[in-house]
């Protein structure tokens, strides 16, 4: 059986677009801005599992790989 790779951008669409809009520049809620985000993997994995401060914590709602993909696609809008 293959394993479905969960996507990452139509999961960030779904549950996190409101907050911390489509390019992660939004900021509502105190939300950060993803576009200066030095955070490690694990830093934000944590953070997507336990949430922090207006941020809900999403290890109920989402699983390990779909965290991880995720991860991987806010990673993406790091400016360099």
């Amino acid at each position: 059986m293959v394993r479905q790779i969960p996507d990452g951008k139509a999961i960030f669409e779904k549950q996190c677009t409101r907050c911390h809009g489509k390019d992660g520049t939004k900021g509502a809620f105190g939300a950060k801005n993803l576009q200066k985000s030095i955070l490690e993997d694990n830093a934000i994995v944590l953070l997507i599992q336990n949430g922090k401060k207006a941020m809900p914590p999403f290890k109920k709602k989402l699983n390990s790989d779909e965290i991880k993909s995720v991860t991987d696609y806010v990673k993406e809008f790091r400016t360099k």
